[in-house]
């Protein structure tokens, strides 16, 4: 039997090294979950006093499922053409207007994020705004980095925007309510202020389309085309709208999502079923997800998450401000270089147990998920949705988009999004403390 300090030291080790692949691109980070999460189980069986049972209590099922039928929901959601109907109805009531298109594309994008995942929501628009501003003959790079950067802002809106806020809100019984309550404030400053700066540091001295390209914009520019079977769009953007509707309402978000999938899946019955969209779900994120709460359950169990709140706490003396700073700090530092929701996993107990020494919690969970969010425009490689938008943008050669103009703005706004976040937190302390 080996001690809990050892068992905490491999547990970091093994975590230090999944999340180093998991963070990067050039190599296939699933093997090496498969192997990390075989080494945990096993050692944590043979070496300590942990059983099987108990090791699958560490799992966040819920979150899991929620994942996993998520995904097939928005499967029909796309392959329907919903989400696309949406996107391409509001370009076309710009007219062309170019500033009015940013401001629609940055707008939608950020609320629309709140309920739908990130990189589908690139997927979709980036194409549409390559395809807008080619029309328009203007660049496209400052509308893609305008979309790109509000997703990282809306994803603080809402308990089901991402993983991250799901696990945080699932922790701390945070649902629609109370992230509306929290973070609807702090979400309409940092929008509209981030949109208004790009705007006037960037857009206004762009390229301006002719009226002319708008005419052509138009006549090219149909949501109805879109459209291919008019009862299955209709069906399933009335499934997509309710499934949201019984979220805000409060219903369990993992219970809601399988049903819809399910009902879903029967309406499709005809021309689909689940072994042909069974390729397009990420079963690889779903088991390296698994394993993560395993490594980082573990961790708390062995009580590495009360040593490191003790000492947290111990350091900020009661001072509820340090305590806001220390945690928007480290979320924001670690999800700046990392994979967001691997973060969240590894600091949640930590901060679960901070919190439980007896601080006000409220504003440690809006700096918590303002860090994991937002912290991801720091550097493209800290957002899986920056790097798919460069990605995507040198494939349809924008000019005026790449590594280096991303990382300039993206970290220039990351930066204001810290202040306005640290700005919130404080003053929501001394007010309601």
């Amino acid at each position: 039997m080996i001690d809990d300090f050892h068992a905490i030291l491999l547990i970091l080790v093994l975590f230090a090294i999944l999340m180093a692949f998991f963070s990067q691109q050039k190599f296939d980070y699933f093997p090496i979950a498969l192997i990390i999460g075989a080494i945990a189980v096993v050692s944590m069986l043979t070496f300590t006093d942990v059983e099987e049972e108990e090791i699958l209590g560490f799992i966040n099922f819920k979150t899991l499922i929620f994942l996993f039928a998520m995904q097939i929901v928005i499967y029909f959601a796309i392959d329907d053409r919903v989400l696309e109907y949406i996107a391409i109805k509001l370009i076309h009531i710009t007219k062309g207007n170019n500033r009015l298109f940013f401001y629609m594309i940055c707008l939608f994008t950020g609320i629309i994020v709140g309920f739908i995942e990130d990189l589908t929501l690139s997927l979709i628009l980036v194409p549409l705004i390559y395809r807008t501003c080619r029309f328009l003959k203007i660049p496209a790079g400052t509308y893609m980095m305008g979309m790109t950067i509000t997703i990282n802002i809306g994803a603080i809106l809402t308990p089901v925007s991402s993983l991250k806020n799901l696990i945080i809100g699932q922790e701390f019984n945070w649902g629609f309510g109370e992230y509306f309550a929290n973070m609807g404030i702090l979400f309409l400053i940092t929008l509209i202020s981030t949109i208004y700066l790009i705007d006037r540091l960037l857009l206004k001295n762009e390229e301006k389309p002719t009226e002319e390209n708008k005419k052509i914009f138009l006549s090219m520019i149909d949501p109805g085309v879109v459209i291919r079977n008019k009862n299955y769009f209709l069906t399933t953007a009335f499934i997509l709208l309710a499934t949201f509707v019984f979220m805000i309402l409060g219903f369990e978000p993992a219970l809601v999502a399988i049903i819809s999938a399910a009902i879903l899946l029967l309406t499709h019955s005809k021309n689909s079923n689940f072994s042909d969209l069974k390729n397009d779900i990420e079963w690889r994120i779903i088991i390296t997800f698994a394993i993560l709460f395993i490594l980082s359950n573990s961790l708390s169990r062995y009580g590495f998450s009360e040593l490191i709140s003790t000492g947290l706490v111990d350091l900020v003396n009661d001072n509820i401000y340090l305590a806001v700073l220390i945690t928007l700090s480290l979320s924001s530092l670690f999800s700046a270089f990392l994979a967001g929701t691997p973060v969240t996993i590894i600091l949640l107990p930590i901060f679960s147990a901070f919190i439980g020494e007896g601080f006000f919690p409220n504003p440690i969970i809006i700096a918590f998920i303002g860090g994991v969010n937002m912290a991801g425009n720091f550097l493209p490689q800290g957002s899986a949705c920056d790097l798919l938008t460069l990605s995507m943008a040198k494939k349809y050669e924008v000019v005026n988009l790449n590594y280096k103009r991303l990382l300039k703005n993206g970290s220039f706004f990351a930066m204001i999004h810290f202040l306005i976040i640290l700005g919130y937190t404080m003053l929501y302390t001394l007010i309601l403390s």
